[in-house]
């Protein structure tokens, strides 16, 4: 078996496994290049290093942060061949397999949900906190990706082919209609905290807004935004959606200002 120290190189070459992109490999050299510790623990002998290294240097194409499961039960399946309990045209084939499959996945999870929601969550703290906007970004997006690559490194080592069953039952792509249906009603609540701030700035006529007019705009807003995915699915264009985002909140916030003026 390999050490703990081993793997935590796997893991910091998995960063880098598109530093090494072509159009003929893809990520091929950026997979045999992350995978490459564990190959030189695995075998001793020098020969059979390189000719596992050669296996690894073929095309290989998925999403980076799902590399890591794959690059665990490889790992697994490297002893497995090294001690003459499989056969080492099986790596391959588990490779192949997954390639489709897991750049789906990862695409739809971590570019298509996490990236939008992390942008959204900081594009909201820049409007409250400022400077830490890009912070609160890089946070949240950092969290999820290192958790499946670490995790998913380690988990893939342990199960070996059986890791196919754990990346299933995350459900990954459940997880990720729900954070985009959270991001869609964050979008609402940017529009309804920009709107708050052109009020309380004076550069709407006015100042008088209070905080839980704020609250009140969020939560309306954020509701809004939510019933507007649904034609956005049918088709309505992004910027006639954004246009609809902003008459209701600036509908309810002067509404809101009257009724404050009226009491």
């Amino acid at each position: 078996m390999i050490d703990r120290f081993t793997l935590f190189k796997v893991f910091l070459n998995s960063f880098f496994i598109q530093s090494a992109w072509s159009f003929e490999k893809m990520q091929g050299l950026g997979f045999a290049a992350a995978i490459a510790p564990a190959i030189k623990d695995i075998y001793k002998d020098k020969e059979q290093a390189c000719a596992a290294m050669k296996r690894h240097m073929f095309f290989y194409n998925a999403h980076p942060c799902m590399a890591s499961p794959i690059l665990g039960a490889v790992i697994r399946m490297e002893e497995e061949a090294n001690g003459g309990r499989r056969d080492v045209r099986d790596i391959a084939s588990f490779k192949e397999s997954l390639m489709g499959p897991y750049g789906a996945i990862g695409d739809t999870f971590f570019w298509g949900s996490i990236r939008p929601l992390a942008s959204l969550l900081g594009v909201l703290s820049a409007l409250i906190w400022g400077l830490w906007g890009p912070v609160v970004f890089l946070v949240v997006y950092n969290l999820f990706h290192i958790w499946m690559r670490w995790f998913g490194l380690h988990k893939g080592y342990k199960l070996g082919e059986d890791v196919v069953e754990y990346i299933k039952s995350l459900e990954l792509p459940e997880w990720a209609l729900k954070i985009r249906l959270a991001a869609t009603g964050l979008l609402g609540v940017i529009v309804a905290t920009l709107i708050f701030k052109l009020f309380k700035t004076g550069m709407l006529g006015t100042q008088h807004v209070q905080i839980y007019q704020f609250f009140l705009a969020a939560i309306f807003m954020a509701a809004v935004t939510v019933l507007l995915s649904i034609p956005l699915r049918k088709g309505i264009s992004v910027s006639l959606a954004i246009y609809l985002l902003f008459l209701p909140a600036l509908v309810f916030l002067i509404v809101m200002n009257m009724l404050h003026r009226i009491g």
